[in-house]
């Protein structure tokens, strides 16, 4: 028994080592496999990326062009009205975001500057918009690009060109991409660039490499664009990098918007660890036995390094965006049932905390918060940290019962005590199909919800349902007829009166200009409607300007009609204040208009000079408005809490009771005690006085005991077209 066990010994140790070095190399092959398989799900992840960031950018160009041709038809028809003439289509470049506007004849010409010296009438773009055809192209040889509408008929008796430069074509399609590191440019049917992309580190390796027309990807690329498609190539530099180029058409226009990025932009720490794992299970296989165990422990190191570069935060120690996007997806359809849904975090004022304590204590933060979220989430939810101060979180809930499930999560974070006071947040949410889950789409909607209620306090939350979506569409539709309503002149002003009294009779002494529009099938509609949609979309500075100028040719038409001009106060919108130097646009008006600017007055508030102005600030911005000749008023009085430190040390000429004083009764002394200080603190500081919103015969009456200046309120006119209120004005000689 003996003998035979030392004669089995060689045999088996033989197939020990023939089951060891299977056992190894069926390691080595499998870590092969896992790092080729993560590195192809990464590139595959890119790539999506990539083709929805092109996608997203081509569409975006259309809508842009397509909105400008939109607006050169109404500046088409205004011309074939009589509405304006052909010399005053500067004013209209300056509205619609084109550098020229003119009208050019059937034999063409140099219709433009210098700037952009192009004969039209050697354009064959330029016969197309004579025979009826809407064109866009670029400037052939120059830096801009070309807006052709037919005029008339079309039956050829001329063209309303418009030229727009190549830097506002960069401004449109520059999307900061993949972190800033991505390149976006616009290419011709032939390849050609006509707005250069912006310069990565990788533009130079491109620039040093030499590239041949009968390249592989060069000929499909160029089959690509001959036929109008979209596609997308990798092409090699000279060094061995790669890059990725995805291309796709803008309309019907015959030009291609083009995204650049490394391919190794997102997989380059990948790679490294899947050729490291290459090369240890090689290792592994010709030692054999004796680095068996090691093989298996350094394989499962190997994969975690490589998740921990790829899934996960820095910041947080947990899992950041693309393992939220990966694993979300995965976990959806594992277990579709019972209802997903996406929630967006978003932390009010961090960017305070980074400021004030720094971005040590802004990381220790973003972490205590990541690991708060984790604790109220149930098994097989996820919570990743997105950009900057942005959670997202996975969570298996129906949407009724979604709202309180978000609600929690505010309390929760509401009870850590931050360097500036208790934690604030703003939240929304989104569900997420579960037969086709896209949590990328979820992510986006849930901010777009989120967006929507961040100034709220506390904390705020909204979902994304299908009445949201519903509004959402409808403030897009109402954005197009707003933008409309700025090149069709819809807007007009309305007065209403200021009154002092004299000889115990109320008479007009002044004016506050309101803006009302004017809808060709609604009619009349409100300011309350449609400010906020300008004031979140930037339009308010364009509307505000456009009343001022209003304003202004009003007074010098009183002027030349013998008019008494009174004077007339106009509003001046928080996002104005924001502006550098944004009187000088109101400098212009007043030269080109001839306004006397001693009968304008500019109406800024109170809560904007506190929080967006420091006070050495605010007292050059009122010194600026009286060097133009133009009083400065200080609107909603007493609304804040630094008024009476206001008054210390601006300069203003009037005062403006902010309309909460006079809300309820006067018959409280204690309230008659305030508005009588304020009104002789006026008096005493040479300020002239007016309250707004006077509805009551008592109010009007105590004010007027008490040495208020000017009331305004319906007790006495409501807001009124201009011509109702021309007839209130007296002639200029009394």
């Amino acid at each position: 028994m003996q003998r035979r066990k030392k004669q089995l010994s060689p045999k088996v140790r033989r197939w020990a080592l023939i089951a060891a070095a299977a056992l190894l190399v069926g390691i080595g092959v499998v870590a092969v496999w896992n790092a080729v398989a993560l590195r192809q799900a990464v590139d595959r992840r890119t790539q999506q990326y990539l083709e929805d960031v092109s996608s997203q950018s081509a569409q975006l160009i259309r809508s842009r062009v397509d909105g400008a041709m939109n607006q050169l038809a109404l500046v088409a028809e205004d011309l074939a009205s009589g509405a304006i003439a052909p010399n005053a289509l500067h004013n209209r470049a300056a509205l619609t975001n084109f550098d020229e506007l003119a009208v050019v004849g059937p034999e063409g010409g140099t219709p433009f500057s210098d700037a952009f010296p192009v004969n039209l009438g050697e354009l064959p773009a330029f016969q197309s918009a004579l025979n009826g055809t809407r064109v866009f192209c670029p400037l052939p040889e120059k830096d801009g690009f070309l807006y052709l509408i037919p005029l008339a008929d079309g039956q050829g008796s001329g063209v309303l060109a418009g030229v727009k430069s190549d830097a506002k074509m960069r401004a449109i399609i520059d999307n900061g991409c993949f972190n800033g590191q991505g390149s976006t440019c616009i290419l011709d049917s032939s390849g050609t660039i006509l707005v250069s992309p912006t310069q990565r580190p990788f533009s130079v390796l491109i620039a040093a490499t030499d590239y041949s027309g009968s390249e592989v990807w060069a000929q499909k690329m160029r089959q690509d664009l001959q036929q109008s498609q979209a596609g997308s190539i990798v092409f090699p530099t000279g060094d061995g990098k790669e890059v990725l180029l995805d291309y796709r058409p803008i309309g019907d226009y015959g030009i291609y918007v083009a995204t650049l990025i490394p391919r190794d932009l997102i997989a380059a720490e990948v790679e490294l660890h899947a050729r490291q794992a290459v090369g240890f299970a090689v290792g592994v296989a010709v030692l054999l036995a004796l680095l068996g165990a090691a093989g298996v422990v350094f394989q499962h190191q190997t994969q975690a390094q490589m998740r921990q570069v790829v899934f996960s935060d820095p910041v947080t120690g947990g899992h950041n965006n693309a393992y939220f996007l990966w694993e979300g997806e995965r976990l959806i359809r594992q277990k579709p049932a019972g209802g997903w849904a996406v929630v967006a975090l978003n932390l009010k004022d961090f960017r305070l905390i980074n400021e004030v304590k720094g971005e040590k204590v802004g990381d220790a933060l973003l972490a205590q918060v990541y690991h708060t979220l984790l604790q109220q989430l149930g098994e097989g939810e996820l919570a990743a940290r997105g950009e900057g101060d942005t959670f997202y979180l996975l969570v298996r809930s129906p949407q009724d019962q979604l709202a309180a499930r978000m609600e929690d999560f505010s309390a929760q974070l509401r009870a850590i005590n931050t360097a500036m006071g208790f934690l604030r947040v703003s939240q929304g949410g989104c569900s997420v199909d579960p037969a086709a889950p896209d949590l990328s789409a979820a992510e986006r909607r849930a901010n777009l919800a989120r967006k929507t209620v961040v100034a709220e306090y506390p904390s705020s939350a909204a979902l994304f349902d299908a009445p949201f979506a519903a509004r959402q569409q409808e403030e897009i539709e109402r954005l197009k007829e707003l933008e409309q309503a700025f090149a069709r002149e819809e807007f007009c002003i309305y007065l209403q009166p200021k009154y002092r009294q004299r000889d115990g009779r109320p008479e007009v002494a002044g004016a506050e200009a309101l803006v009302r529009w004017v809808h060709p099938r609604r009619g009349l509609i409100p300011p309350g409607e449609f400010i906020p949609l300008c004031e979140r979309t930037g339009l308010i500075r364009q509307l505000d300007l456009l009343v001022f100028e209003k304003v202004c040719l009003l007074l010098k038409r009183w002027a030349e009609q013998g008019l008494a001009e009174v004077p007339v106060s106009v509003n001046v919108s928080r996002q104005h204040m924001k502006t550098a130097r944004f009187l000088d646009n109101y400098r212009n008006i007043l030269q080109r208009t001839g306004a006397d600017a001693r009968c304008l007055e500019l109406e800024l508030t109170e809560n904007v000079l506190f929080t967006t102005r420091e006070i050495g600030e605010a007292r050059d911005l009122i010194g600026h408005i009286h060097q133009l000749g133009m009083r400065c008023s200080l609107d909603d009085f007493g609304a804040g809490y630094s008024s009476l430190g206001l008054l210390k040390d601006l300069p203003v000429d009037t005062l403006k009771l902010d309309r909460q004083f006079f809300v309820g009764s006067l018959d409280s002394p204690r309230s008659q005690a305030v508005i009588r200080s304020i009104l002789s603190l006026a008096k005493t500081l040479n300020i002239e006085s007016v309250a707004e919103g006077i509805e009551e015969e008592g109010q009007a009456a105590f004010l007027w005991e008490a040495g208020c200046d000017l009331i305004q309120g319906y007790l006495y006119a409501p807001p009124l077209p201009t011509a109702a209120f021309e007839a209130l004005l007296p002639p200029s000689d009394n």
